[in-house]
């Protein structure tokens, strides 16, 4: 038996570099959580408007995202640009969160935090300096870089609600227009017949 064209296609494990960039940008841009599991090891920046959830260990981070949960058995370090953290294992480095950060009582941080609210459980082992402010630019111009950091990530969310928006939009426009072609062809067939 012959083998078919579409039989003969030579599928490959391995990723072309531009089909992988492809998929970590598209990746990097949604609102899906992203979980990092347990004895799993990555590297690397991370953006999501969903929740970014550490149970192994990252390494060089670079987060943007809504939410960032570091579980008792999570190791993290690099910077995180989040609206809400919570700590319960090991977070080394700069944590810039717009509302509440959460410290458990598992937790060992050091490196910088910046929030609005923090909680600190008993127990927990701290190596950090804390800025806790609710403040505005206009009462106090040195926050205008966590200004600035708060009024990206919410932009950068605005974009990407606008896009999702967009795409919802143009596939309902698509459906309607087939819907539309197939009325304006039955018509045709009955002015025909």
């Amino acid at each position: 038996m012959p083998l078919k064209e579409a039989d003969k296609k030579v599928v490959s494990p391995f990723v072309t570099p531009v089909e992988l960039k492809a998929r970590s940008v598209k990746a990097m841009q949604s609102s899906e959580d992203i979980h990092v599991g347990p004895n799993t090891q990555l590297s690397g920046g991370f953006n999501t408007n969903g929740m970014m959830i550490v149970d192994g260990r990252v390494d060089n981070a670079d987060i943007a995202a809504d939410r960032l949960v570091v579980s008792h058995i999570g190791d993290l370090e690099g910077k995180a640009v989040v609206h809400r953290a919570e700590i319960s294992g090991v977070f080394s480095g700069e944590l810039v969160a717009g509302d509440e950060v959460i410290v458990r009582p598992t937790a060992k941080i050091s490196g910088s935090v910046h929030c609005q609210k923090l909680v600190i459980h008993r127990g927990a082992r701290i190596e950090c300096t804390f800025s806790c402010v609710q403040e505005t630019v206009h009462d106090n111009p040195a926050l205008a870089t966590d200004a600035t950091v708060a009024n990206a990530f919410k932009q950068r969310q605005k974009t990407h609600l606008l896009r999702d928006r967009r795409v919802f939009l143009a596939g309902a426009g698509s459906v309607l227009a087939v819907i539309g072609a197939g009325a304006m062809l039955v018509g045709l067939k009955m002015v025909l017949v």
